[in-house]
């Protein structure tokens, strides 16, 4: 029973603007995450009070702007 639910699962097709919002935030997170790990190690500070805060609010920006500059993929 679990071996079908694995399978059910893994071959469920999401919706074409789901899977690009998660891709969006992969992205988005990955890129924060990189520009985070360069600030401290170039400069030794934390990068916690100014740059994490800006990524965050910069986060649904850049989401929407992936969103919206994809290419559309039909079913």
């Amino acid at each position: 029973m679990w071996r079908r639910l694995c399978r059910q699962a893994t071959m469920a097709k999401l919706d074409p603007l789901l899977e690009e919002a998660l891709v969006a935030v992969v992205a988005i997170g990955a890129l924060t995450a990189v520009i985070a790990l360069l600030y401290w190690l170039s400069t030794g500070l934390s990068p916690w009070p100014l740059l994490v805060l800006a990524e965050i609010a910069a986060f649904g920006t850049g989401i929407a702007v992936l969103l919206a500059t994809s290419p559309r993929r039909h079913r």
